[in-house]
């Protein structure tokens, strides 16, 4: 129980990252940055000609398919747009599962790449340190737009056949290297930052200059930080774009018509390379210019960020930990009751293995339905008690009589070698459904064969769909570990087979086949009578890898199964 308590503590305690604004993930469909970055490129789209729509191939549509975020609905089936979303996100997963906080925490704990977020370095202390990290910052963002521009066409355009290796994480092929166009993936990581230089900084109250510089890296450190040296800490409250806080719409704003000019200067085809660059660096001028004379001895010059409220307490997907509670207790309750669950059964199973059937040929000790099936010999006082109202000495339960052993052992026949099994079930680690039909041969009392087909659709989170998953056939061999006199019995089933992709994952086209394995190393079945079970498998593992080549689709699900057989 502590381990479990800890676990879900442990889900709560998930710690904030320098994010800034928030990206969407899985939790947070739709995200800040790209809300921001979304109403930024339509606009400089409906000013300019030279970002025109890419259409995406068939791998590159599998590939916006299963990212991690809800895009928005005119960017799907443009490699261009969204190949812009995927640069801004860079900055912060450097191609990373946006719910993976231990890759995370090492992303933005990186001391290299402070800049990237327009935020201090561990070096930049003190007065002097305000300056420094814009400087940085600025340094950043004018080397991402030189690189942008070296992807542009001649007339100004974007050329879509120049292009950069990108790491992304998606859904089910997982962290993946898509080649996309240089521009738009260079000026995203640009914006980005840009972009995060509106909450990772204190401000004039018309926001325009910068009077401080916020700090993530040496808080999080062992170290430590002291506020006075390393300049005040990351403010989780000024990442969230949907708060309504007058202070927050400001920043929103101002992000959004920065990034905006930002996209407007390096995509416009009357200007010259040089005359880009320097129109950046006067852009970053009016957004991050500093302003000095504002420290901790003076409240930053009574700046108003710190009194904005935090109501979301957000993680580093922009997810709440009332959220990660409620996981977190939820997983304590589950796995609480699995393990009454399973020690109620071992327990069954033992006090049945435990009871001897009589000798075949044997006299009965009664045929009266109320005598005990084993009576036993009352060598004490108490004893004697218990088998003169049925009980065994020492139990509180009754002893089950002659004819309610017949009844068990006739429920138990076998019947038919042959038999057919359905069942139904889900998987809770990459989440999926299941349904499954098989046939069943008995070879003896402890073991069967068979073969099973099964669809097995696959759930993705971000947003929650249900994809069409795999088709599996499989050749099945069942261990069971039959009780005397009990209904349950206990079983252990192997599956292999092949596995058949129903639909377009990036790197697997859809209709490729390869191998799947399954295991639940202990499950029960419940006899009925006349030859029908309950079977269910409380915690099995199966891998369908659809796909075989450089780097394989695979999908581990660990699910839960119940279903019914007939005969076998």
């Amino acid at each position: 129980m502590l381990r479990l308590a800890a676990l879900a503590t442990a889900l709560v305690a998930l710690p904030t990252s320098a994010h800034a604004w928030t990206i969407g993930s899985q939790l947070d469909y739709a995200g800040c940055h790209e809300r921001i970055t979304t109403a930024a490129f339509r606009a400089t789209r409906a000013k300019l000609a030279t970002a025109p729509l890419i259409p995406p191939t068939a791998d590159e549509s599998a590939l916006i398919d299963d990212v991690q975020f809800v895009p928005p609905a005119d960017f799907v089936h443009d490699l261009a747009a969204m190949s812009l979303l995927l640069g801004v996100r860079d900055n912060d997963l450097k191609g990373n599962n946006p719910l993976d906080s231990l890759q995370l925490i090492q992303v933005h704990g990186n001391p290299a790449t402070q800049e990237e977020h327009c935020i201090r370095a561990a070096s930049d202390d003190g007065t002097p340190g305000d300056a420094q990290a814009l400087d940085r910052c600025k340094a950043f963002i004018h080397q991402r737009i030189s690189e942008a521009l070296e992807g542009l066409s001649a007339d100004g355009t974007v050329d879509s056949s120049n292009r950069l290796e990108l790491a992304v994480y998606v859904s089910f092929a997982g962290r993946i290297h898509p080649m996309l166009p240089l521009t738009y993936v260079r000026l995203g990581q640009a914006v980005h930052a840009l972009e995060d230089s509106f909450t990772h900084t204190f401000r004039t109250s018309d926001g325009i200059q910068v009077v401080s510089v916020s700090n993530w890296i040496d808080y999080v450190s062992n170290g430590g930080a002291d506020e006075a040296v390393d300049g005040p800490p990351h403010l989780s409250a000024l990442d969230q774009c949907s708060s309504t806080d007058p202070l927050v719409v400001r920043n929103f704003k101002n992000a959004t018509d920065a990034a905006t000019a930002l996209m407007e200067i390096t995509l416009d085809p009357t200007m010259t390379t040089e005359a880009k660059l320097a129109a950046v660096d006067a852009l970053s001028a009016q957004w991050l210019t500093y302003q000095p004379g504002c420290t901790l001895a003076n409240k930053y010059c009574d700046a108003p960020e710190p009194s904005v409220v935090d109501n979301s307490a957000c993680n580093a997907s922009g997810a709440s930990s009332g959220w990660l509670l409620i996981a977190g207790l939820a997983l304590l309750a589950v796995l609480r009751r699995k393990r009454t669950l399973i020690g109620s059964l071992a327990l069954a199973g033992g006090i049945a293995s435990a009871q001897p059937a009589p000798a075949a040929g044997a006299p009965e000790a009664s045929t009266a339905p109320t005598a005990p099936a084993l009576p036993a010999p009352a060598d004490k006082p108490a004893d004697a008690a218990a088998v003169e109202h049925g009980h065994e000495p020492g139990r509180d339960e009754k002893t089950p009589t002659v004819a309610e052993v017949a009844q068990v052992r006739q429920d138990k026949e076998l019947g038919s070698p042959f038999g057919v099994n359905m069942a139904i079930g889900g998987a809770f680690v990459h989440g999926g459904v299941a349904g499954s039909v098989g046939l069943r041969y008995r070879l003896n009392e402890r073991w069967s064969i068979g073969i099973d087909g099964e669809w097995n659709p696959w759930i993705t989170s971000a947003p929650w769909t249900l994809k069409a998953g795999v088709a599996d056939l499989y050749a099945t061999v069942i261990h069971r570990y039959p009780m005397k006199l009990d209904r349950v019995n206990l079983r252990t089933t192997l599956n292999l087979g092949a596995s058949m992709l129903l639909f377009d994952v990036y790197g697997a086209p859809k209709y490729d086949i390869g191998p799947v394995i399954g295991f639940s190393p202990l499950g029960i079945d419940y006899d009925l009578g006349n030859h029908v079970r309950i079977v269910f498998d409380p915690l099995g593992v199966i891998v369908p890898v659809p796909h075989i080549g450089l780097i394989p689709l695979y999908y581990e699900q660990f699910r839960t199964m119940i279903g019914i057989q007939i005969g076998g």
